[in-house]
């Protein structure tokens, strides 16, 4: 009987994140993650719940979130990710699969997306799920969406069957495209990302040197030019792959050529900033986002 009632809350729970939008949920052990940071926290999803007994890896498709007219050097750019809304994580489409764990007497820890909080290494649960390879851009991919995945993580003790899929094999094989199109060299060594050259931290950083404001072009945050490399990302361009989550760019910013037009981005308040983008959308400040929009707008103009 107790068999059957799992067997049940599992179904629930897959059922609940389609219908939240999701595109991918897994179910696998929480083990000891080997190959993360072995001080940190999250290497042990078991120092954040002892009683843990599964984990829950879920995931959005993201590649179809993006600005229209790329190539013009007047729009500013934000990445994929930003622009799905889940610069932190998967995290509100998780609620309704936390509170059934809730309501059936399970404990239920999610990820919040915040550094300093996040309760797992979500790409090396992602790959313990099956559900794609960490790629030599250090991010994960898979067949079926590329690296354009927003992941999401629960710990829970509820027992659920864990999914019997097998480790997808890593299909980088020779490839250097996205260790080339990095403008700073922060992939030197494959599959490992040397933060302090990667450009979406740097623009992030206190200061913008000359050598970033050299390479940023028009990118206000953050850098897709490693994923838009990858032929991963490539064969799916044609394929017009689907997300399940229903978050409209132009329900929230009207025209998107219009709204990220830099001299419409120059001219939002902090108050108009606070209302269509936010330090829970851009993961910056308004004062941090001026700074970088000012610089990218220079080399608009130098580059028109």
């Amino acid at each position: 009987m107790e068999d059957d009632r799992l067997m049940s809350l599992k179904n629930r729970i897959e059922e609940t994140a389609f219908t939240e939008g999701l595109d991918i949920i897994r179910f696998t052990n929480p083990g000891y993650f080997n190959y993360a940071l072995p001080e940190s926290p999250r290497s042990d999803p078991r120092i954040s719940l002892p009683s843990s007994q599964t984990l829950i890896i879920c995931g959005i498709y993201i590649g179809g979130f993006e600005i229209p007219d790329t190539k013009d050097p007047n729009i500013g750019q934000l990445s994929r990710l930003i622009l799905s809304s889940f610069y932190f994580d998967v995290v509100k489409p998780l609620d309704s699969i936390k509170s059934i764990l809730n309501k059936e007497g399970y404990t239920a820890i999610q990820c919040d997306g915040y550094s300093d909080k996040s309760i797992l290494p979500l790409k090396l649960a992602a790959v313990r799920a099956g559900i794609g390879w960490q790629g030599k851009n250090s991010l994960l991919i898979s067949k079926e969406y590329g690296s354009f995945i927003a992941l999401g993580g629960i710990i829970t003790d509820a027992l659920l069957e864990y999914d019997r899929v097998a480790p997808q094999k890593n299909l980088c094989g020779d490839c250097d495209a996205c260790r080339t199109a990095c403008p700073l060299n922060a992939l030197e060594e494959p599959y490992k990302l040397n933060v302090s050259r990667c450009l979406s931290s740097l623009l992030e950083g206190e200061e913008l040197s000359e050598e970033i404001k050299n390479v940023m072009g028009n990118k206000i945050l953050e850098c897709d030019l490693c994923q838009l490399a990858c032929p991963w990302n490539k064969k799916l361009d044609n394929k017009g792959v689907k997300s399940n989550y229903r978050w409209s760019l132009n329900e929230q910013f009207g025209n998107l050529n219009k709204f990220f037009n830099m001299n419409n981005l120059i001219k939002l308040t902090e108050e108009d900033f606070n209302k269509y983008l936010g330090y829970a959308l851009v993961g910056v400040n308004y004062n941090m986002f001026r700074r970088n929009l000012m610089a990218a707008m220079e080399n608009s103009v130098n580059k028109c």
